[in-house]
């Protein structure tokens, strides 16, 4: 074998080993493809996990700012209904007092009156010793 075909037999065996490269080349191009699709795919899910998210904390929020709303309210109308229990019992135990005041005051009239009845018909009062 002389030297022209020992060349001719590398370029034959580089040239298959060119074409061995270029079925890789294409095995990776396709493998590429293939794994870009599914970062596509992946990242469409995560802007619609995102957008989910977005809308769950914008939902979380507004009921937040109900809750406090709320909680305002609920404290206010406590406050006032503290008042009114307050404003109340003052009342009632103004009545009371005045209601004491007629019965005693009646209470002294009648027995002034039963005592004035005793010491003029001469009756002895039974309560007395």
């Amino acid at each position: 074998m002389n030297d022209a075909e020992k060349i001719l037999q590398e370029l034959k065996q580089l040239n298959i080993t060119v074409d061995g490269l270029g079925a890789k080349i294409e095995g990776l191009d396709t493998k590429v493809d293939q794994q870009g699709e599914t970062l596509n795919r992946h990242g469409k899910l995560l802007s619609g996990l995102t957008g989910s998210v977005a809308t769950v904390l914008e939902d979380h929020g507004a009921q937040r700012a109900d809750i406090r709303s709320l909680h305002t309210e609920l404290h206010a109308s406590t406050e006032e209904l503290r008042e009114e229990i307050i404003s109340s019992r003052e009342e009632a135990k103004r009545d009371n007092m005045d209601l004491k005041a007629t019965v005693i005051r009646q209470l002294k009239d009648h027995d002034k009156r039963i005592n004035d009845l005793e010491d003029a018909t001469g009756i002895p009062n039974p309560n007395k010793h």
